[in-house]
């Protein structure tokens, strides 16, 4: 099964202000001011606008109060979502170069409709989180924050917790992100991104459903 990396929040300005570059191998990268790469991303914002075209081509222009940028899918996944909608939309940056002009969009793993405004702050929220990274060498938070045990003194360490919760939640059909969260309260959820994109990348977690996770061998 092919490993995913888990979906970053982001303001729709940290896409339109990160450098579009090529690797190595030439392939188009993404790269944020504090050089993280931006693939798999979640936004919340409002469509201003909506295009159709040919081969059942769907663009949104979608619109956070930080910038603005394209939805754009083929599919007809994104048919039913009409202009003004409140939208949260979890998908993969694309990047394109024509004529020697770049196009940087997002192509819609999930699109759903907000109904509760309360959502645009919660998801701001987490963004804020994300970014309350302690700048300590392994990147976690040390073991005792104002006094309290987090029981996670390394990466390692985090990720050997991720495992034996994972093991312990999964009832057959994995764990969301959510619930891995609740159960780690104490710990930054940009740390526990960092540690299941490693477990992803080595093969010890995977997702059997987009944003869901279970352990791939012991």
């Amino acid at each position: 099964m092919k490993r995913r990396s888990p979906y970053k929040r982001v303001k729709i300005q940290n896409i339109n202000s990160a450098e579009v570059t090529k690797d190595s191998e030439e392939r188009w990268r993404l790269i944020t001011a504090d050089g993280s790469t931006l693939f798999r991303i979640w936004i919340v914002g409002v469509v201003t606008e909506k295009y159709e075209g040919e081969n059942n081509y769907v663009g949104l222009k979608t619109e956070d109060g930080s910038g603005a940028t394209m939805v754009k899918a083929w599919d007809g996944s994104i048919e039913s979502i009409s202009q003004w909608d409140k939208v949260e939309i979890l998908g993969q940056i694309q990047i394109s170069e024509r004529d020697d002009t770049v196009d940087v969009f997002i192509t819609p793993d999930i699109v759903e409709n907000i109904k509760d405004d309360n959502w645009f702050t919660y998801h701001k929220l987490k963004i804020v989180q994300q970014r309350q990274h302690i700048d300590t060498e392994i990147k976690v938070k040390s073991a005792v924050v104002e006094g309290i045990d987090l029981g996670v003194a390394s990466l390692e360490d985090l990720k050997n917790k991720l495992k034996t919760l994972v093991k312990q939640l999964d009832q057959g059909n994995g764990v969301t992100m959510d619930n891995i969260v609740v159960k780690l309260p104490n710990i930054d959820e940009a740390q526990i991104y960092d540690a299941i994109t490693e477990l992803l990348e080595s093969g010890e977690f995977f997702e059997p459903q987009v944003g869901i996770y279970s352990i791939a061998f012991e």
